[in-house]
């Protein structure tokens, strides 16, 4: 685990055979705390009008084969992630996916938006984002997640991008997300991917680099990359190693 950005992130290898259970949702909290939520999310969105309650999963369950959790509204997350007394009333972790792109030319990496409600400023590697109900489905499937997420922070879709399996969950200290993070492949060189970035994507990133193989370390060292696109790196440079023996 690394112990800067705000505290340890530990991560969990996971198996080859993980999976994500949904249960159902837990019963309603006082009434106090019910208020609680509201208040914050009604502020927040006097500031920030743009600010969407939509439905996010939250773990109750974490091992290396399955994550069991349940549906929830992003409203008690976001009133969480203000508020971390509320935990020991809404012991919230909410899902989150983390892709690492992998080009021709080496791995995409992207700066988040210094307007970014959460860690702007910061080296991730897109795509990434919370773990939403997009459809009338009630389970998840996480190529889905991750592609949703390619299309709209980079302006890539499934036909240009190869998921693997997941390989870690991350947990981020004080707000309890975990991220499970994964690699995508692209036939597309980093050129491409950058001009598709440029005419398609949204503004969660402001800059994108590509970091080859060869400079991983030096990136990792030289910039303030978030721990689970660390981890994401360090996995991919160590198969490679691997693979070379």
């Amino acid at each position: 685990m690394t112990r800067s950005f705000g505290g340890p992130w530990p991560a969990l290898p996971l198996s080859a055979s993980f999976r994500i259970d949904v249960e159902p949702s837990p019963p309603a909290v006082p009434a106090d705390i019910e208020q609680e939520i509201t208040h914050l999310w009604q502020q927040a969105c006097a500031t920030t009008p743009a600010l969407f309650n939509g439905c996010v999963f939250s773990a109750s369950c974490v091992t290396r084969t399955v994550i069991k959790g349940y549906w929830t509204e992003y409203r008690r997350v976001f009133a969480q992630m203000k508020n971390p007394a509320l935990f020991p009333f809404l012991r919230l972790q909410p899902l989150a996916v983390v892709g690492l792109v992998l080009t021709p030319d080496g791995y995409v990496l992207g700066r988040r938006n210094p307007s970014s409600i959460y860690q702007g400023n910061f080296w991730q590697s897109p795509p990434a984002g919370s773990i939403e109900k997009r459809t009338d489905a009630e389970s998840i499937n996480l190529a889905e997640q991750i592609l949703a997420e390619a299309t709209e922070e980079l302006g890539l879709d499934a036909k240009n991008l190869q998921v693997e399996q997941p390989l870690m969950a991350v947990r981020h200290p004080h707000t309890r997300v975990l991220d499970i993070g994964l690699v995508l492949k692209t036939r597309l060189n980093f050129e491409k991917v950058e001009e598709s970035w440029k005419q398609h994507a949204n503004k969660e990133y402001d800059m994108l680099a590509c970091v080859p193989a060869k400079n991983v370390a030096t990136w990792l060292e030289q910039n303030a990359i978030l721990p689970t696109s660390q981890y994401l790196l360090q996995h991919e440079q160590k198969s490679k190693t691997l693979r070379t023996i």
